[in-house]
């Protein structure tokens, strides 16, 4: 993320991290492999990516500019958290034979 990211390209990926975890949502909701606290986390994550979302002005001007830093940082620390809570669920849960 850079600090000229425009609103739309902060927009962007934050649709698409929220199809990400949808997507994970729905797959792990059908794992028996992955246990509930997890499933709920991601969930928690899925609901966390629409507050990031609501924070975002409808048009880049000073609102934009007052809130940009804060949602690039909550934004930024959600996909971190999503890699690492999905890369520990693979790793612990479902990559076991």
């Amino acid at each position: 993320m850079t600090i000229k990211e425009s609103l739309s390209e902060l927009r962007g990926r934050i649709d698409d991290l929220q199809k990400r975890l949808g997507d994970k949502v729905s797959e792990f909701s059908k794992d028996e492999r992955v246990p509930a606290e997890h499933r709920a986390k991601v969930d928690a994550m899925h609901a966390q990516a629409e507050a990031v979302k609501e924070k975002l002005p409808t048009e880049e001007n000073s609102v934009w500019d007052s809130v940009k830093h804060e949602v690039q940082r909550d934004m930024d620390a959600l996909a971190q958290d999503f890699e690492h809570t999905v890369s520990y669920i693979d790793t612990h849960f479902r990559e076991q034979k």
